[in-house]
């Protein structure tokens, strides 16, 4: 028989000495992490390396890139050029990620391409863990300079073409 102790406090609707109260959890410290704050594009440029900048720099302006610069594959380059990049453990996948913390068909990022602008989005695939854009879990959603894309225990930066210094104004 399940008791519950003095100092617990009463759960509306639930009988006093019931079974189906469930006095334990587990909370996992270390799978947390801070929200990334959001970064001025000045400090975003300058946490880059200059061959990443100057990569940047020559991207067309209807391309974008995800720099991984932090965690499982730190320094890991993806060019974003075509209308669908899928992200998978799947070989097939155009970014593959090889953990089981990622879906064989995790995410897609979609380009939409007008005579005013290119715009890029990201699309979850039903994946097991889902999608984070800047911590917070999406199904699908526009992609801005900066933003930070999980996929799995990955973190992938998203960016778009730089012109200038590292002070310089984003496309």
């Amino acid at each position: 028989m399940v008791t519950t102790p003095s100092d617990t406090p009463e759960i509306p609707g639930a009988k006093s000495n019931s079974k189906d109260i469930d006095l334990t959890s587990t909370l996992h410290i270390s799978s947390l992490r801070p929200v990334p704050d959001p970064q001025s594009d000045n400090s975003l440029l300058d946490a880059l390396t200059s061959e990443e900048f100057n990569i940047l720099k020559d991207l067309a302006r209807d391309c974008a890139m995800f720099i991984s610069l932090a965690g499982p594959g730190k320094g890991a380059r993806f060019l974003l050029n075509s209308d669908c990049v899928t992200i998978g453990r799947e070989s097939s996948s155009e970014i593959f990620l090889d953990d089981v913390t990622v879906s064989r068909k995790h995410c897609q990022i979609l380009r939409t391409k007008s005579s005013i602008a290119t715009t890029f989005e990201v699309e979850d695939l039903k994946s097991l863990n889902g999608t984070y854009v800047n911590a917070v879990s999406k199904v699908r959603t526009s992609l801005n300079h900066g933003d930070e894309v999980q996929v799995g225990k990955y973190r992938l930066t998203f960016f778009r073409p730089v012109t200038g210094q590292r002070s310089g104004e984003i496309l």
